[in-house]
């Protein structure tokens, strides 16, 4: 099966968001990351009791990996940075625990 990642603003020319193929087990980590990211930067305006922060991912073998904002920022800009030829790569590589662990561990340094 070819597995494809694409940017969707250069296919559709609107919201740039990417679009995954359906080969992951778990929501694309980049998605993941990006939710850990953004519930970091809304707890200043959500009432304290009605805030529940992302901060784990799953990878497709099943490990639920703690990460902190700071970290999911990081390795986000990691892969964005990737050539756009590589980066499925990339994003397969920290689709496991095994390869998000790795990341994570140069992360950490």
């Amino acid at each position: 099966m070819n597995e494809v990642w694409h940017d969707a603003y250069a296919m559709h020319g609107e919201c740039g968001e990417m679009d995954f193929d359906p080969s992951f087990a778990q929501m694309p980590m980049l998605e993941q990351l990006g939710r850990i990211i953004d519930s970091a930067e809304v707890e200043d305006v959500v009432p304290a009791h009605k805030y529940n922060p992302v901060k784990s991912v799953v990878t497709d073998d099943g490990h639920e990996i703690a990460v902190h904002a700071k970290e999911a920022k990081v390795i986000r800009n990691m892969i964005l940075d990737v050539p756009a030829k590589h980066r499925l790569d990339a994003l397969k590589l920290i689709q496991t625990t095994e390869g998000l662990t790795k990341i994570l561990n140069q992360v950490r340094i």
